[in-house]
């Protein structure tokens, strides 16, 4: 009797909803997906950041990593990121005024994977920052700025690789992505419609920034801004006037008008007597 037939295929893992699907529009399609640096056998999953040319009909993958803990800057060449990233040996991270190259990764932990730097990055990066795969070292120029997300979930093969993409979604709840957007992501996708973050991740609390319109938390540029302000920075207190500087002076007594000329040398002592009450002019 045939012992049968044994099939080694990975399933499709189970996720939780990451956008509406009923607002979910795709792109005529299909686009062939630019599998430079990818992981032969790798599966990219639902909603990865996409760089699409609509007219050559080619996909690129927008590379993201999110800091997983706070990054000291100050000849510290070890950055801590989350799992699953796509992130290479040879890579540019950058995030649009520093930047630094990947020189090894370190994926032995379970809660993170380890990045060494080649340089101090240069800034003090926060957890939960995204950074971009960038052109040069620097790090002020992303490599490519997504406009669409893939649809499914794709395995990266050997030869041609066709993927279908999202040019709208609403709703999308960030913190259930593998794959992160980074800002100027979202700014290049106004199709796209992004939730603030979840009020929990991971056991921690996490807030959106505080805007015009939105209560939140102040972000650190806006904290060093107040922190610049000196202490009742904004008090005013009207000095009195000097013959040698200008300040404030009461409105002095009524004087009436003359009448007569011994009148007018009592008005005139009763004038010159209301001025220096009113500090208007000295008094000796």
């Amino acid at each position: 009797m045939s012992a049968g037939f044994k099939y080694n295929i990975e399933p499709e893992p189970s996720i939780e909803e990451r956008y509406d699907i009923s607002t979910g529009v795709r792109r005529r399609g299909p686009y062939k997906l630019d599998t430079t640096n990818l992981v032969t056998g790798s599966f990219l999953p639902s909603f990865t950041p996409i760089a699409a040319d609509l007219v050559k009909k080619t996909a690129q993958v927008a590379i993201r990593v999110e800091v997983y803990e706070k990054f000291t800057t100050g000849s510290n060449t070890t950055l801590k990121i989350k799992k699953n990233s796509l992130a290479y040996v040879g890579m540019h991270l950058g995030n649009g005024s520093h930047g630094a190259t990947i020189n090894s990764i370190d994926k032995s932990n379970k809660d993170f994977d380890k990045l060494t730097l080649s340089a101090d990055f240069g800034e003090t990066l926060e957890a939960g920052t995204v950074l971009y795969e960038a052109t040069a070292v620097s790090g002020t120029t992303p490599k490519v700025i997504a406009n669409s997300a893939l649809y499914g979930r794709v395995q990266v093969e050997e030869g041609i690789v066709l993927v279908a993409l999202l040019m709208r979604a609403f709703e999308i709840e960030p913190t259930k992505l593998v794959m992160p957007f980074s800002d100027i992501d979202k700014a290049n996708m106004p199709h796209f419609q992004f939730n603030a973050p979840d009020v929990t991740q991971s056991g921690k609390a996490v807030v959106a920034k505080a805007s015009s319109s939105q209560d939140g938390l102040m972000s650190k540029e806006d904290k060093a801004k107040l922190d610049g302000i000196a202490s009742q920075a904004n008090k005013f207190t009207l000095s009195a006037a000097t013959s040698s500087a200008l300040g404030g002076v009461k409105q002095g007594v009524k004087v009436d008008d003359a009448t007569g000329q011994e009148d007018a040398h009592t008005k005139l002592n009763a004038l010159l007597a209301s001025l220096r009450t009113a500090g208007v002019i000295a008094s000796k």
